[in-house]
């Protein structure tokens, strides 16, 4: 193998990797809505942009509750920062 060929399955097992680690996170948040809460965010999600002053309030309380910005934060290190590039 040339090149960049040697190193493509070690590159999709890190990406598997990721993506299993994001799935992982993402399945912690999502668990801690309970049922009712999981169908209501469905049914909202559904309506699109078309919501109420109620239901905007109601989507902000559930997305609150699931923490996105600190599951970010949880999968930054994992992900990296590509394109990022800070002084050398």
């Amino acid at each position: 193998m040339k090149g960049y060929e040697a190193g493509m399955p070690r590159l999709r097992a890190i990406q598997w990797m990721v993506l299993l680690d994001i799935a992982i996170v993402a399945r912690e948040r999502w668990t801690r809505l309970d049922a009712s809460e999981r169908r209501r965010l469905a049914e909202i999600a559904r309506h699109g942009t078309h919501m109420s002053k109620r239901d905007r309030a109601e989507l902000r309380r559930i997305v609150d509750k699931l923490e996105l910005v600190d599951a970010g934060r949880q999968v930054l290190p994992i992900v990296g920062r590509r394109g990022k590039r800070g002084r050398r």
